[in-house]
């Protein structure tokens, strides 16, 4: 394997916004390489015994002396070539993608299902994003290990606490609980925090007009944060601005695995669920939530009905019903965990018309791209054009028809 050679600034300032992304993914597959060929060598270290031909202890002991490893590190590369040793198609994932499924595969109690996972797991790591793909991961895990996930969940349950403490000139506060619970925290504090910044924003205006921006905001976003905090706190006295907010959380469920956790939740024997089969029971960032809180988290909160297909991409909002709510603008906002611009993890603000408008784009689910501000201003000022394929993966196009990011490896599905 022959090293790359790295071109100057000079030579990089000159090179396309095409050529540079093949030249970084061109590098990155030596990465690749390199990573599973470690994890290869240290399983049959590991297998052939050969570790304690120098009184080591175990392979991770080894690889500890013979590279400089840390603990952890090595620890990773022994579930990393645990893997491939299983799964040789495993070989030319991504670097993060590998160690993800690595982890997951090291639950031994998911390992009777790890066999039929294989194309889902292994296939869905060159087509996701990463933050996407560690949702199915955590999502499969769950499905394939339903008593230790809800085990893991009873737990964080009962073991939830808050303290508050000061130390010196500074104060801290730190809690732990539950998923559902902290899922509906969350919704009130990004709330707090969204009002914050449009003060700052507003008071920016009086002062700059057009010519305000977010670095002369008069606060950081960290100060921003704490002072949201504060106010929460300050409304629960009664005396907030948004005493009166009413949390949503919108809850992203498959009707399968409802039906199960409702027959199960009866006393009923359902059978197990397929966790090859894609299963959802997730707030709308991914975390995984235990069917039977959602149940009763249904009791007291409002739903509406969100049929997805394969792609996901909203067909249908039924009718209200009690449990969570919201229109199809939450709906598209809430479904999108970030902006769809390329490597973009901002959360999405706004709902524009992939297909202009102008162009007889309709106000429809599967023509709505979520994006945060920057990227549909971008979009719409620089000629740039996106369009989803049939998995439902967005892909962005330059002015000259190149393709933004690493999906332009991929085939265009649906094109």
């Amino acid at each position: 394997m022959s090293p790359l050679t790295i071109p100057d600034v000079e030579a990089v300032r000159a090179m396309s916004p095409a050529q540079v992304e093949a030249l970084a993914r061109e590098l990155d597959g030596q990465r690749r390489a390199l990573e599973s060929g470690l994890a290869t060598l240290v399983a049959r270290v590991e297998e052939a015994g050969v570790f304690r031909r120098d009184g080591h202890r175990g392979v991770r002991a080894w690889g500890m002396a013979a590279c400089n490893w840390s603990l952890p590190e090595a620890a990773r590369f022994v579930k990393a070539g645990h893997l491939l040793a299983r799964f040789p198609s495993a070989s030319g994932m991504g670097v993060a993608q590998l160690h993800a499924l690595a982890a997951v595969a090291a639950n031994p109690r998911v390992s009777p299902h790890l066999d039929e996972g294989e194309a889902l797991l292994v296939g869905q790591a060159g087509l996701l994003d990463f933050s996407d793909y560690s949702c199915l991961l955590r999502a499969w895990e769950a499905a394939a290990d339903p008593d230790g996930a809800h085990a893991d969940h009873e737990r964080a349950h009962r073991e939830r606490e808050a303290t508050l403490s000061q130390v010196g000139a500074k104060a801290f506060l730190n809690a732990q609980g539950g998923a559902v619970d902290g899922a509906q925290l969350k919704e009130i504090f990004e709330a707090f925090v969204h009002a914050e910044f449009l003060a700052d924003w507003e008071a920016g205006l009086a002062i700059h007009g057009e010519a305000m921006s977010v670095a002369l905001m008069a606060r950081t976003e960290r100060q921003r944060r704490f002072d949201a905090m504060m106010a929460v706190f300050a409304a629960a006295a009664g005396s907030g601005v948004l005493a009166n907010f009413e949390p949503t959380v919108n809850i992203l469920w498959d009707q399968a695995s409802l039906e199960h956790t409702l027959v199960k939740a009866l006393g009923g024997e359902p059978a197990p669920l397929d966790p090859s089969v894609p299963h959802r029971c997730e707030t709308t960032d991914g975390v995984q939530l235990d069917p039977f809180d959602v149940l009763i988290a249904a009791a007291v909160g409002h739903v509406r009905r969100v049929v997805l297909d394969s792609a996901g991409v909203v067909v249908d909002l039924g009718r209200k019903q009690r449990l969570f709510t919201g229109p199809l603008r939450d709906i598209l906002l809430a479904l999108a965990r970030h902006c769809f611009g390329p490597g973009c993890h901002h959360p999405p603000r706004q709902v524009d018309h992939v297909l202009p408008y102008s162009n007889a784009g309709p106000t429809a689910s599967w023509n709505g791209g979520p994006a945060c501000g920057h990227h549909n201003r971008w979009r719409a000022t620089h000629g740039y054009t996106v369009k989803r394929d049939q998995h439902g993966h967005w892909h962005h196009y330059r002015p000259d028809g190149t393709e933004v990011g690493w999906r332009s490896t991929l085939p265009m599905a649906g094109a």
